[in-house]
């Protein structure tokens, strides 16, 4: 079962690395097994207000198990209402989480990690065309507002409904621009995403486009998306950018190397 599953795994990871260690699971017995056996600081993920914050709540009851085993704590805007959508709506689950986490449950700021999520924009829509800028503005301010508390993100919601091809664009796109705006950490899958610099600039422009809503007469960032990676795969993707870099002088690939932190070659 879950428990079971969760005391082994947590076990074995505390004698196998010194990092922190995120426990996720939908069930709070589960991840109280597993903080029972790490030896070292956990994450937790997650606690939200999806079901309010009384004493029966799983925010209650996960925050309880974070300030007695001294983990910290990934916290995603949701409240009673749902997932938040705009800025405003982030930044006010935000300052929720982060003073109720501080004031009633004596969490340091240091130890909360937001994630102000984010929803796929790529649905053509038009009331998710502002999720991922949406998602970005309000890291900026959060990170403006508490430089201490750390943010995180699921990054690969903002691409559902792409080919995997332009999904490692835009996914890597987007974790570029948040982490300007603040972002700490990511939850990403290191496959799903590539350096800036392998792509070409009409791809990466295309994608700041979309992300950012830019939209004119004629022009519509996500059908340009589509079309410029029309029958593309993630592994035809990589390929390209293989045969690319074999082109290029022996100077220039090996400093192409060393800034994608490319061993082999």
């Amino acid at each position: 079962d879950g428990v079971a599953d969760m005391a082994e795994l947590a076990g074995r990871l505390a004698t196998a690395s010194t990092l922190p260690i995120v426990l996720d699971s939908t069930e709070v017995n589960v991840i109280e097994a597993g903080l029972e056996r790490l030896g070292g600081r956990a994450v937790i993920n997650s606690v939200n207000y999806e079901d309010g914050d009384g004493p029966e709540s799983r925010f209650a009851k996960v925050t309880d198990l974070a300030r007695r085993h001294g983990a910290a704590l990934i916290a995603l805007t949701i409240d009673e209402e749902g997932q938040a959508r705009t800025v405003e709506h982030k930044v006010a689950i935000a300052e929720r989480l982060i003073e109720d986490l501080t004031g009633n449950w004596g969490i340091l700021e240091s130890d909360i990690l937001i994630d102000t999520l984010t929803f796929t924009i790529c649905t053509g829509q038009e009331e998710s065309r502002k999720d991922g800028v949406a998602t970005i503005e309000a890291i900026r301010e959060l990170k403006k507002r508490h430089p201490d508390v750390q943010t995180t993100l699921g990054l690969s919601n903002i691409s559902f409904g792409l080919n995997p091809a332009a999904r490692i664009l835009l996914n890597s796109v987007f974790l570029d621009e948040c982490v300007k705006a603040g972002l700490d950490s990511a939850i990403v899958h290191a496959s799903k995403i590539l350096p800036i610099a392998r792509f070409s600039e009409e791809e990466v422009q295309t994608a700041l486009d979309l992300i950012y809503d830019r939209r004119a007469e004629g022009y519509d960032p996500l059908q340009k998306l589509m079309r410029l990676f029309e029958g593309a795969t993630a592994k035809s993707l990589k390929a390209g950018k293989a045969e690319e870099l074999a082109a290029l002088p022996l100077e220039e690939r090996l400093k192409r190397r060393i800034i994608d932190g490319e061993r082999n070659g």
